[in-house]
């Protein structure tokens, strides 16, 4: 979770009850959706890969970070 979506949670978010182990109510929930109109499946596979990408771009950045201090300590030694 992002740092400042878990701040933001931190402060002014409330947390209810966990998920149950048979999913709960989601079907019902799902159906309400596609009632509504939304694609459930694609918004799925969007979520999957804007979450991916998401993921992907962070993961490079950090290794950017390393890659950068390590040279910058390679030169100070």
């Amino acid at each position: 979770m992002p740092e400042p979506t878990l701040k933001a949670l931190a402060d002014h978010g409330e947390l209810g009850g966990i998920l149950p182990a048979d999913g709960g109510d989601c079907e019902e929930v799902l159906a309400e959706f596609a009632k509504a109109g939304v694609d459930i499946d694609a918004l799925a596979t969007r979520l999957q890969d804007e979450g991916a990408a998401s993921f992907v771009k962070s993961w490079e950045e950090l290794m950017a970070v390393i890659a950068s201090k390590s040279a910058a300590l390679a030169k100070a030694a």
